[in-house]
């Protein structure tokens, strides 16, 4: 029951209002690509931009559930496909275990609980949960990576128990499950490779080459990695349709990666970018922004699994201390990895603040633990209180702040996660536009875009309805014959778009984005 309100509150915070908030130009260029492949049943990789192939074919049930094409989809087409696998995230952490004496990575439910509440409540989760971007199908992935790995091994250790536990936990059924959610994870986003170094390396520091060997047979590692391979080779081949997607993904993704990681400098951020965004920002005179309260709880699990010893010397509670250790170091790795690469964004945070979301959940399982078996009433219940008293602040001051960020401060700079964000006055633009169209002819206007690549989107987004749209990336490409009703220019060639197309026409200023200004011409209107 209470993971169903759990649920609920996950629900709750993420579905209302998903077309209120302007579309984020990263947004509009993955939604027109899946409307590209919605329209003409085509999809080619591009392992210079976009990322991988999951989410844009994902999408295709949401967009036709609703639209025949892609002119008659909308936000929620998109973003609930994301709001969606942000709960199937909360569905599989349930397969983490609450049981020490299989191995499970919680200690008890009270764990589990609080690791479902704050991936549920953290205002970075909810906030890029309602974003058609890939992060929140990524963490959805890792967490399905964690849970089969670690059911595997379970799987492993229960062969000599009862007939339906066996089938619960089958060995080649967990390393088919796990090496399909590595496929997905590598036909989802590039980054995922981070991820891995990460898994790589904790594994092996945790349990050891001899252990892990122990652990997995040929047999199932070959099962594994066909799994793996064949999911993502079905993607990236656009299922058998195109084999230079493959090939791309092998041989140039690394090199145009490795030049964004390093070369574009309006997305590189100092080394603490991530931890200031995450754990405590502030713009100006706005509010404060914080989820440094899983840090706590999460301490606790480190001190509890690497300073303390039990007497206790079974296997399966060995396992789950292992477990919670490589949680803890992949997460440690994961932070300092993305810390240390100059290129930023900020939704890449999702995958290690998961981690430490999860680490907080264990904590707090060992806290409640330890004050239920406290043999002095008194420090029983002092924990006990306390314990209460933490949870219901965190998770009012999380519920808050995720209200606040999805919802009042959406597009508002003073958000931590609003990013080159598109702002309020380009739906100003696009009202003009559609005035202007409306008057003219319709869906048929003739309307000419002259800006730099990076600073159209999301207007291809917005004038997906438009049939006669022509893009240019300067004013001096637009054909001599050219009769635009409407046109958008940059701030910078104002001047020379006045030249050209100003006559009977008004000129007004729009903000894109953040330092982003453009001009808009449309027909004078009769007084």
């Amino acid at each position: 029951m209470a993971i169903l309100v759990v649920i609920g509150a996950a629900l709750a915070l993420r579905v209302p209002g998903l077309d209120r908030k302007p579309m984020h130009g990263d947004e509009a260029n993955q939604a027109v690509r899946a409307g590209m492949l919605m329209d003409s049943g085509i999809y080619h990789y591009d392992p210079t931009d976009h990322h991988g192939p999951v989410m844009y074919f994902a999408a295709m049930p949401f967009c036709h559930a609703t639209a025949e094409n892609f002119a008659e989809t909308n936000e929620w087409n998109y973003r609930l496909v994301t709001v969606l696998f942000s709960v199937l995230t909360l569905v599989l952490m349930i397969g983490f275990g609450h049981d020490q004496t299989t191995g499970g990575l919680f200690c008890n439910r009270v764990g589990m609980l609080f690791a479902l509440l704050f991936t549920a409540l953290s205002p970075a989760m909810n906030y890029y949960s309602r974003f058609f971007i890939q992060e929140s199908m990524l963490v959805c992935f890792l967490t399905g990576m964690f849970v089969t790995g670690s059911g595997y091994v379970r799987a492993r250790a229960l062969r000599e128990s009862a007939s339906k536990r066996r089938q619960l936990y089958n060995p080649a059924v967990m390393a088919a499950l796990f090496g399909v959610f590595t496929g997905l994870c590598l036909a989802t986003k590039e980054t995922t490779v981070l991820s891995f170094a990460a898994i790589f390396a904790a594994a092996l520091s945790v349990f050891g080459l001899r252990r892990l060997l122990c652990y997995w047979s040929t047999r199932d590692v070959l099962i594994a990695i066909c799994a793996a391979v064949v999911v993502a080779v079905l993607f990236f081949t656009s299922f058998f349709t195109y084999f230079q997607g493959l090939y791309d993904a092998l041989f140039a993704t690394v090199e145009a990666y490795a030049v964004r990681a390093t070369k574009v400098p309006e997305h590189h951020h100092p080394w603490n970018f991530y931890l200031k965004t995450i754990f405590w920002f502030r713009y100006g005179r706005g509010p404060i922004w914080s989820e440094a309260g899983v840090l706590l709880p999460a301490a606790l699990a480190f001190c509890c699994v690497f300073f303390t010893r039990r007497a206790n010397r079974e296997k399966a509670i060995s396992g789950h201390r292992r477990f919670v250790r490589f949680m803890f170091v992949y997460t440690l790795l994961l932070t300092i990895l993305y810390a240390l690469i100059p290129y930023k964004t900020p939704w890449c945070a999702l995958s290690f603040l998961h981690g430490w979301i999860i680490l907080g959940g264990v904590g707090f399982g060992y806290a409640f633990e330890f004050a239920r078996n406290c043999s002095r009433r008194f420090i029983r219940l002092s924990c006990g209180i306390l314990l209460i008293a933490v949870s219901v602040a965190l998770t009012g001051l999380h519920t808050q702040q995720s209200i606040r960020a999805c919802f009042k401060y959406a597009a508002d700079p003073r958000n931590p996660y609003v990013y080159a964000h598109t702002g309020r006055d380009a739906m100003n633009l696009v009202a003009e536009i559609e005035e202007a169209a409306a008057a003219a002819q319709g869906y048929d206007t003739f309307i000419v875009v002259a800006l730099p690549t990076s600073d159209t989107w999301p207007l291809p987004w917005y004038l997906r309805k438009y049939s006669q749209v022509g893009y240019w990336t300067d004013i001096n490409q637009v054909p001599a014959e050219a009769q635009p009703v409407v046109v958008v220019a940059s701030a910078s060639q104002g001047d020379l778009a006045a030249e050209r197309f100003g006559e009977n026409m008004q000129c007004n200023f729009y903000g894109i984005r953040p330092g982003t200004l453009v001009n808009l011409f449309v027909p004078e209107k009769d007084d």
